[in-house]
């Protein structure tokens, strides 16, 4: 859990979860549970848009950084909206 803690903390606060669609978000977590962290990436860079791309990527990577196992990381990504908007 503590782990957990410390990447939503990195990734923090701000106005881009207002862009990433709950389809995206159900998506990417779908990919990181079934295939890792390499199709949800690449699904991120190459099906979303510019902001989603950015907002999710970045996410994953601090996910990923961290050493989140993927079924860590996709309850943060299924979170990211709470997160960024400051109610996690």
């Amino acid at each position: 859990m503590e782990k957990m803690d410390k990447v939503v903390e990195k990734i923090g606060t701000g106005p881009c979860a207002l862009c990433v669609t709950q389809n995206v978000l159900e998506e990417v977590e779908t990919l990181l549970l079934n295939k890792g962290y390499t199709d949800a990436e690449i699904y991120a860079t190459q099906l979303t848009g510019v902001d989603e791309q950015n907002d999710v990527s970045r996410a994953l990577g601090i996910c990923q950084k961290e050493g989140l196992r993927p079924e860590n990381a996709a309850k943060i990504i299924k979170s990211l909206t709470a997160i960024r908007s400051g109610k996690w």
